[in-house]
């Protein structure tokens, strides 16, 4: 009984950081920052629960979600949340925005990856990647749409519009860079993958 709720802990844990990280930006932008913007204080506040979902929906349907990848989704959310959106390192650092999407384009594609091995009990073929690739382009593409509602509803400029135009760019730049650096990061997995099999093999010539 004591090794399993020492297990439940260790499985929640990053869940827990983020959400202990979540609180203290929280009260830094509202009282430090002095943050105004509703949609930049929900998105710090919320973000916390999705890692406690995922790992919840994890143990109780055993879905061999590896915890690498959840402990990457909980770095993504921290440095998303907290520290681009609250703290504004999209402000102060210009590879920030590709640096978060491509990281959630590769944990993205590889939690698909497991949970399609979970469901069909069987390794992707090549036809299925496309599908994963897809997939994660998908999802990437319903975070744009909600950044484009949060920015109507919140009058915020998450998609970065007026930073465009002053630089006489396309305002759909950073939204088609976004979901682009997400399918980059999925490409990486796929590579991570096809290098583990490599040595897999040669592993097994020798």
């Amino acid at each position: 009984m004591q090794n399993s709720k020492v297990k439940a802990f260790l499985d929640y844990l990053p869940s827990i950081v983020t959400a202990v990280i979540g609180v203290a930006t929280f009260i830094v932008y509202m009282t430090v920052i002095d943050g105004h913007e509703v949609g930049r204080a929900l998105f710090v506040a919320l973000a916390p629960i999705f890692p406690f979902l995922v790992i919840f929906l994890n143990r109780k349907l055993k879905l061999g979600v590896p915890m690498y990848l959840i402990i990457l989704l909980c770095l993504h959310l921290v440095l998303a949340a907290d520290a681009g959106t609250a703290l504004g390192a999209y402000v102060r650092f210009w590879w920030w925005d590709l640096l978060v999407h491509g990281l959630f384009g590769f944990y993205c594609c590889g939690i698909l990856y497991h949970l399609y091995i979970r469901i069909e009990n069987q390794k992707p073929k090549a036809v299925h990647f496309v599908v994963l690739l897809l997939l994660t382009i998908a999802i990437a593409t319903i975070w744009e749409i909600y950044e484009f509602t949060a920015d109507l509803v919140f009058h915020t400029d998450m998609q970065r519009v007026g930073e465009a135009l002053s630089n006489g760019v396309s305002p759909v730049t950073d939204t088609m860079t976004d979901i682009m650096i997400a399918a980059f990061g999925a490409l990486l997995w796929f590579a991570l993958l096809f290098f583990m099999w490599l040595a897999k093999r040669k592993k097994s010539e020798e």
